[in-house]
């Protein structure tokens, strides 16, 4: 028969436990009896460590003001250039319809050789195809002119007009997602943030690849751009002119 356990050596083994539990900073869900100021302390530090660990990389750097600062001042310049990159796809959308009704309609009206090919008479009389090539006098005394065909000069500008908005938004589109899209990845990478350095790289990478109907958007016309999105201006290509 197994003798009964001496309270007192109950006690005291208990309050060993205690003892090292506290000065180990261990939760044992009783009130601290020998350390007091240990185990609050070390409470402390635990939350302090808790709230540490919920914490990104970009939080730990937005802590410093510098950082902050140029951090808020790239992300404001990346949404007001999505946004007038936004409005620059949208007026190029229209404009790309204008000008495929009015090169529509050119078309329509265009005179055409037997077989159908669409022909137009130049500023020199001579009678081109829309290649440019010009018809045999043989050939064009068959066609029947109505007197209000478009010259090839104004159907070779419409197309060309056309052409050069597609091109155009091609190049915005791209750089909505080459440049901003990539700028705006690196600018929300909470677990990898961009240096000091890397965030002037896109703030001038921004401005520098900037395309001009996406600048025009950007700046209002009584206020002149700001030097982080002066950049060198895209030209927007067109077709060879023909003679």
């Amino acid at each position: 028969m197994t003798a009964p356990r001496d309270p007192t050596e109950t006690l005291r083994r208990q309050e060993f436990d205690d003892l090292q539990n506290e000065i180990a900073g261990r939760e044992t869900g009783r009130r601290a009896r020998f350390l007091p100021g240990r185990s609050q302390m070390s409470e402390q530090e635990r939350k302090e460590r808790d709230a540490r660990a919920f914490q990104t990389q970009l939080d730990l750097l937005l802590q410093d003001p510098i950082y902050r600062a140029k951090y808020e001042k790239v992300m404001e310049r990346l949404r007001e250039a999505e946004r007038a990159t936004e409005a620059a796809l949208v007026k190029l959308d229209r404009l790309i319809e204008q000008n495929q009704i009015a090169l529509n309609d050119m078309e329509d009206r265009a005179a055409r050789l037997p077989d159908g090919t669409r022909v137009f008479r130049d500023a020199n009389g001579a009678v081109r195809q829309q290649d440019g090539t010009i018809v045999e006098d043989e050939l064009a005394a068959t066609i029947l002119w109505r007197g209000d065909e478009p010259s090839y000069e104004e159907w070779r500008d419409q197309s060309q007009s056309l052409a050069g908005l597609r091109i155009q938004r091609r190049e915005t589109e791209t750089y909505q997602n080459d440049v901003l899209g990539s700028a705006r990845n690196r600018m929300t990478d909470e677990d990898d943030p961009p240096s000091l350095s890397e965030l002037d790289g896109i703030l001038g990478d921004m401005g520098a690849k900037m395309p001009d109907i996406v600048r025009e958007e950007l700046v209002q016309p009584d206020a002149a751009p700001t030097p982080e999105i002066e950049a060198v201006r895209i030209a927007i290509p067109t077709l060879a002119g023909k003679p």
